[in-house]
């Protein structure tokens, strides 16, 4: 069974932040059971940054926004279906620092997301333009693939 890392965007919605991906409600499921699926523990604490955002422009729902928070990383560290990685490793960090001064990647989560998905040899999901860029570098490392939900959902069906 092949390892599948997933970036950020995939984990929202057990937060209670909605996203527009094609069918991801019905998907999302069977994509746990047919991939071993990975999660780096930085992707939780950005998607808290993304939740907190999200209940200053909302004042009135603030409490139930950061209360589904709190619900959803319940369920999350419970599913079996989902493993959390490292946080971080010096290979990551080898990788991480590569994305950093040969490719340019400025954003720290997303090179971790990224480098932790080569530290694996998974398939990172992501729909981060700058991340599909650089794994078309011939001279950084990569991932087994970097895919988009649309392409991985063909894969599933």
């Amino acid at each position: 069974m092949d390892r599948l890392m997933l970036d950020t965007t995939y984990l929202l919605p057990i937060f209670g932040i909605s996203v527009r991906l094609a069918n991801f409600k019905t998907l999302f499921p069977k994509i746990l059971n047919a991939f071993y699926v990975l999660y780096n523990p930085v992707s939780v604490v950005e998607a808290k940054w993304i939740v907190l955002r999200v209940s200053r422009r909302e004042p009135p729902r603030r409490d139930l926004i950061l209360s589904r928070f709190r619900m959803g990383l319940k369920a999350l560290l419970s599913d079996e279906r989902l493993s959390q990685t490292v946080l971080t490793s010096p290979e990551v960090e080898v990788v991480a620092d590569k994305l950093l001064m040969e490719g340019g990647v400025n954003d720290y989560f997303d090179r971790l997301i990224y480098a932790t998905a080569v530290y694996y040899n998974a398939i990172l999901l992501t729909e981060d333009e700058e991340l599909h860029r650089i794994s078309e570098s011939a001279s950084l490392p990569k991932p087994k693939e970097v895919l988009r939900w649309a392409d991985l959902i063909s894969r599933v069906r």
